[in-house]
């Protein structure tokens, strides 16, 4: 009967310290990750742009080159990216060890429309771009 508690006992312990080991190990990993020079991210980088500037679309996701690229919210960025008018969707991704790339998809005029004596470009979203005709195909007009 001692025995048996003894056993137990024993058990327990090591899987106590195996769990503890294992808790310090992750610990350990997440901190070295978030903190290492290896991962500071070097490389920023867009595409997909033609009507957007490159220098828009940087100083809008609000990020500096130096963060650690765990520490990047890239959800938030992308948020950021996407209020830019001409921006329809915007995908961020970490490329470790040292690089983030902002993939944008940009709005297209699908027409124009007349409000108040002024021509505006709109897209399929029905999402006034900006005043003016179209230089290209010619896009229908609504009044």
């Amino acid at each position: 009967m001692a025995q048996g508690r003894l056993i137990r006992f024993a058990q327990f312990t090591m899987l106590a310290v195996f769990l503890a080991a294992l808790g310090l190990a992750s610990y350990s990993l997440i901190h070295y990750l978030r903190t290492a020079p290896s991962f500071e991210v070097r490389k920023l980088s867009v595409s997909g742009i033609k009507r957007v500037e490159e220098n828009q679309v940087l100083a809008k996701a609000g990020f500096e080159v130096g963060t650690n690229a765990f520490k990047v919210d890239l959800r938030r960025i992308r948020q950021r990216v996407e209020e830019l008018r001409w921006v329809r969707y915007a995908l961020v991704e970490r490329v470790l060890p040292d690089q983030i790339i902002i993939k944008v998809i940009e709005r297209e005029p699908i027409g124009l429309a007349r409000i108040r004596g002024d021509v505006y470009q709109f897209d399929i979203d029905v999402v006034i771009l900006e005043p003016g005709p179209v230089s290209g195909p010619s896009l229908p007009v609504l009044d």
